[in-house]
């Protein structure tokens, strides 16, 4: 047979790299100009120099076949020798053989963890099948998106585009070989028949706890979390969320969005999103930012790919996660490349960083130093200056019941280049954080403390520190401990015979509460100091005050979290206050506190004040008749209004005899009593517990930007909350319930 020579095909082609994250508010945004990668001169294709003659697809065979007709398994793949192409691979992944075709399914594989395209080329029209006798077949057939080797739009990292092309049945004998220009021939046969279907994997949710990170310097703070994966007939649903891993609020521009995800399958085709949340259809970022450790939710909805076995799910500028399943599910699941190799690496941290973590370890020796007793490496955190008092705070933390110590930089706390240059970072704002032996997990303890850091002899000291109130107890003075059933009690050695006196009264508080049908925690931490000076220090509450309960709201991920519970007695004013039982001694003092102590897991910073303290006069059992009958005869009632109680931050200090809020703390308890008295105790449960129910977004929301404390912002909250929990639980208006109060004060006038 003479041979031919095709002729009449042009390669050109022109590779371009791209990017698919703009528009980020950083330094460094994600905007790329593309690259020309590389430039192929026209040129005719490379067969083997000994190429095959093409028949006519009419031609007669000179040997029949000896395959049954039925889908084979190939699964191989060539490369080129064009270093244009050096990234995609040519994939054959089976063959069909019918009576009259050979069915190939191939495809143009971007093997690397890039994304690009290619400007003109060849495709699955030069794709050519030679048989053992040297018969040459070209397609008859091809899907559509196999015209190029790229598919619509570009290469995505690790992407195949994947299809069929359908030649003549061969008229000779296997082994085959498939043909493209610049790439190696793909010799196969037809001896592997294919499974009749393909492996089922199961339907349903699977959990997968896998964090995508991004070397992109805009991007690093930011982890994109896989939290599960559900499989249903026809989609799979991705839930995942983008978590701020820092200790402080970030900004992020727009850019990148949740329809920027695509899922490959067993054979690397992308599939694209057919539904997204609401919140990722323009951005990634909530619409404030990211608050710190905030995880921003949502869900991706693919079709579902006809080969599961594995698949693969890819984020611009992130690592990418490979999930294997198998007829019983999922059987792995794992961080990669997008191409499915290593992972890549993890961004190169800048100066700024090194020395955050630098300080950050130093922060850790400490608190592992108090862990494990360990003065000596206590005290190589901080500058000769200050051993011989850190000496003194050391021992006294030894005979503390700790069960956990840390110490950590603040979230809002960085450190700038100015301070590395100087070697000096003042003022830094340090947390202290520690749990108490035998009182509850979910109630640890958390003070601040101002460190300046200084470089010295290669490494970082601290050379001052400021406290901020309130202080760690053990910090300013000498400390004893005073354990009860129910109680931790902290005092200074001089408290005497009163710290016994008061420890009796605290449990006899708490078994008060409890016939009152509260439910306290297992145990309570409280402070004793002896001195007005300490108390003060303490609470920054004056002489006037016998006991005060405090607690710190803090913001976990999307949740607000009640930690730091004490409460203070005053043991200066205790011990001029005889306690005859009325409303204001001693006992009703420390049961009011114990309210509050009581339902701090369920208060929020939202929860109106005149709740609050309502509640923790109604069960200490402060509200006697004359209380009520003054509200009236002092024609107080025309003065105080819940709807103007619900957004305020404070009833004021604890003086119930001043001016007007001593009437607020009364008004707020009869309020109480009344809700309590008309609709029963569980009802006014439900209504307290419905302000911790309120869901984070609607918090979120509200929240000032960034913002890592909590204040006055949360009235608008409170004013918006109130009046859904009063109809939700009691049909009631506010104004409803304040007449209501008021009617029946006035009826109830001795």
């Amino acid at each position: 047979m003479n041979l031919k020579r095709i002729t009449g095909f042009v390669l050109a082609v022109l590779l371009f790299t791209t990017t698919a994250c703009t528009g980020l508010s950083s330094s460094d945004s994600l905007t790329a100009t593309p690259d020309v990668a590389a430039i192929q001169k026209p040129t005719e294709p490379t067969f083997p120099a000994t190429a095959p003659t093409l028949l006519p697809t009419s031609a007669q065979p000179t040997q029949a076949p000896t395959a049954a007709k039925g889908t084979y398994l190939i699964n191989q793949r060539a490369t080129s020798t064009r270093s244009a192409f050096e990234r995609v691979n040519l994939a054959l992944y089976r063959a069909t053989l019918t009576d009259d075709r050979l069915i190939l399914r191939v495809g143009f594989h971007n093997v690397s963890d890039q994304s690009f395209y290619i400007a003109g080329g060849p495709g699955a029209r030069d794709l050519r099948l030679i048989d053992a006798s040297g018969n040459q077949y070209e397609p008859v057939e091809f899907s559509d998106n196999l015209k190029r080797l790229d598919p619509p739009g570009n290469f995505l990292p690790g992407q195949a585009n994947v299809g069929d092309v359908a030649f003549p049945a061969p008229a000779g004998p296997a082994p085959y070989e498939l043909h493209f220009p610049t790439y190696a021939a793909i010799k196969f046969e037809l001896n592997q028949p294919a499974p009749s279907a393909a492996q089922p994997v199961p339907e349903g949710t699977y959990p997968l706890a896998i964090e995508l990170y991004s070397a992109r310097s805009a991007l690093v703070p930011i982890r994109l979390r896989l939290d599960s994966i559900t499989i249903t007939q026809h989609e799979v649903v991705v839930q995942i969320a983008f978590v701020n891993t820092l200790r402080q609020g970030y900004a992020l521009g727009r850019g990148l969005k949740g329809s920027d995800a695509r899922l490959l399958d067993a054979e690397f085709a992308a599939y694209e999103p057919i539904r997204v949340s609401d919140n990722l259809t323009e951005t990634i970022a909530p619409p404030k930012g990211w608050l710190p450790g905030q995880a921003y939710p949502g869900q991706i909805t693919f079709p579902r790919p006809e080969h599961m076995e594995e698949v693969r799910f890819i984020f611009p500028e992130y690592a990418a996660a490979t999930l294997r399943f198998d007829t019983s599910g999922l059987a792995s699941a794992a961080v990669t490349s997008a191409a499915g190799e290593a992972p890549p690496p993890t961004a190169t941290p800048t100066t700024e960083e090194m020395a955050q973590r630098e300080l950050e370890s130093l922060l850790e020796r400490q608190a592992q130093a108090v862990r494990s007793g360990d003065l000596n490496a206590y005290l190589a955190t901080f500058a000769e200056g200050l051993h011989q008092e850190q000496r003194t705070i050391f021992e006294r933390s030894r005979n503390l019941p700790l069960s956990d110590y840390q110490v950590s930089m603040s979230p809002a706390q960085r450190v700038r280049q100015s301070d590395i240059d100087r070697g000096f970072l003042s003022d830094a704002n340090v947390f202290v954080r520690y749990q108490l032996r035998g009182i509850p997990e979910d109630n640890p303890f958390q003070h601040q403390v101002r460190y300046t850091f200084e470089r010295r002899n290669g490494g970082w000291v601290i050379s001052t520190y400021e406290l901020e109130k309130p202080p760690p107890f053990w910090w300013i003075g000498d400390v004893i401990v005073q354990e009860t059933p129910h109680f931790l009690i902290f005092a200074r050695p001089d408290a005497g015979d009163t710290l016994a006196n008061v420890a009796q009264e605290c449990e006899q508080a708490y078994r008060d509460l409890q016939a009152a049908g509260l439910e306290p925690q297992e145990r309570f931490v409280a402070y004793f100091t002896t001195t007005q000076d300490d108390f003060t220090t303490q609470t920054s509450l004056g002489s006037r005050t016998l006991g005060a309960a405090l607690s710190l709201y803090e913001l976990a991920g999307e949740q607000i979290q009640t930690l730091g519970r004490v409460f203070y007695i005053n043991g200066e004013a205790f011990n001029g206050q005889a306690d005859d039982g009325g409303p204001f001694g001693r006992l009703a003092t420390i049961r009011h506190e114990l309210v509050h102590l009581a339902l701090a897991r369920e208060t929020r910073p939202f929860t109106p004040i005149w709740l609050v303290e309502g509640a923790a006069m109604y069960y200490a059992g402060q509200l006697p008749p004359d209380f009520r009958r003054r509200l009236v005869d002092d024609g107080r009632l025309d003065n105080l209004n819940l709807e103007r109680l619900t957004g305020v931050d404070s009833l004021g200090a604890f003086d119930f005899f001043g001016q007007n809020v001593g009437y607020e703390y009364i008004f707020s308890g009869e309020t109480v009593r009344y809700l309590i008295e008309t609709y029963g105790k569980d009802s006014f449960r439900e209504f307290y517990r419905y302000f911790s129910r309120v869901p984070p977004e609607k918090v979120l929301d509200q929240m000032p930007l960034f913002s890592v404390g909590f204040g006055s912002q949360f009235g608008k909250i409170s004013q918006e909350v109130t009046p859904e929990a009063l109809s939700s639980i009691y049909g009631l208006t506010i104004a409803d319930l304040d007449a209501a109060v008021k009617q029946q004060l006035q009826a109830q006038k001795p």
